[in-house]
């Protein structure tokens, strides 16, 4: 998916496996365990940083932790854990859940969360703003009236028209 990447790092979950890349993180899904007890997430899944809205990080403790992906368009409600049982069933069949076992590496855990915060941040402060485009005709019109007002000159206005126009 989405070409060739380094890997920059991986953190393995109950559910499935997150390696994050420069552009994308990818959530792998497979074995015995995530097919017998989380049925509702199969497969692999790919986001780009640039698709994520946020991410939502709990450190692995007694209960277990999670991370949640979303992304504009999706409903996400917080993942629930059960006191005694741990993750509820819907928690586990969220597509976009990776949960983490109360044995998890929590310093791993925080160092890949802020590895993926980082790599979002960066996506989000390098998009470049859209600025509405402006036709020629809109800036010679701008023009006419600077010349009508006596702003300018009829040779400036000829001057500037003719550069809009590329002659």
């Amino acid at each position: 998916m989405g070409g060739f990447c380094m890997e920059l790092m991986r953190l393995k979950g109950i559910n499935g496996t997150m390696i994050a890349y420069e552009d994308r993180i990818e959530i792998e899904r497979k074995g015995l365990t995530t097919y017998a007890f989380f049925s509702g997430a199969k497969g692999n899944k790919t986001f780009f940083y640039s698709d994520l809205t946020s991410i939502s990080y709990k450190k692995p403790g007694i209960n277990g932790g999670y991370f949640q992906f979303i992304t504009p368009g999706s409903n996400p409600s917080a993942p629930k854990f059960d006191l005694v049982y741990g993750p509820t069933r819907s928690t586990q069949q969220d597509e976009n859940v990776v949960l983490l076992s109360w044995l998890s590496d929590s310093e791993k855990a925080e160092q890949f969360y802020q590895l993926i915060f980082e790599k979002i941040s960066e996506t989000k402060a390098s998009r470049v703003p859209v600025t509405p485009a402006h036709s020629g005709a809109d800036e010679i019109r701008k023009y006419n009236d600077l010349y009508k007002q006596g702003i300018i000159t009829e040779d400036e206005f000829t001057a500037a028209k003719k550069k809009i126009l590329g002659l």
